[in-house]
């Protein structure tokens, strides 16, 4: 498991830098795919995907962070939206501190989480991945509350490409902190990649 998952760490990175590198080139104007170039480019990726999604979660109850990885499976049956699906609500609360919330979220199970796609490239199919809202109940403290996080959009550093036949690599980062309600909480925690090994 761990092999596999410097693998597909090294594929997202190396992915997500070659993007980075290209857009800080004000000399080199981006690339945008013209609709019928898009089209070709989805109709070479669209279906259903299973595989793992990767990400840290606190050891023990230190701050030293450790990697784990769980099932997940993406649909991606439209042009301009995906959607993970059964994504466990493990990953997202992984860099909590370990305490009643952070057990509530997990003990949430999986969402379903929509995701906005716009495709970049077509060598190799490349597509920009803008996730909605995560909003979800949890029980906490005795009652049933919502809790939200957010993703970070529009940048280069949330992707999805294609890395060989009937593959996709994905990264999506959560923004730091949560919203229980309208309150902010876990406020400690940082913008966290979470990473996808993907197969149709």
């Amino acid at each position: 498991m761990k092999k596999n998952l410097s693998k597909i760490m090294l594929i997202a990175f190396a992915g997500i830098a070659m993007l980075g590198m290209t857009s800080c080139n004000a000399d080199e104007p981006e690339n945008e795919l013209t609709p019928a170039e898009a089209q070709a480019a989805y109709e070479s990726v669209k279906g259903e995907y299973t595989g793992y999604v990767f990400f840290k979660k606190r050891k023990n109850n230190s701050h030293e962070l450790e990697k784990d990885s769980l099932p997940v499976s993406v649909s991606l049956n439209s042009g301009t939206m995906l959607t993970i699906k059964n994504l466990p609500t493990k990953a997202i609360a992984g860099i909590l501190e370990n305490g009643n919330l952070k057990k509530a979220i997990e003990e949430a199970g999986a969402i379903d989480l929509k995701c906005n796609i716009g495709f970049m490239r077509k060598d190799p199919v490349t597509m920009l991945v803008n996730p909605l809202p995560a909003t979800f109940k949890i029980n906490y403290n005795g009652k049933e509350q919502e809790i939200k996080t957010l993703f970070l959009i529009n940048s280069k550093s949330s992707a999805a490409q294609a890395v060989g036949k009937d593959k996709l690599a994905m990264q999506i980062i959560q923004m730091a902190g949560m919203y229980l309600g309208e309150r902010r909480v876990a406020i400690e925690t940082g913008n966290t990649p979470l990473l996808f090994k993907l197969k149709r």
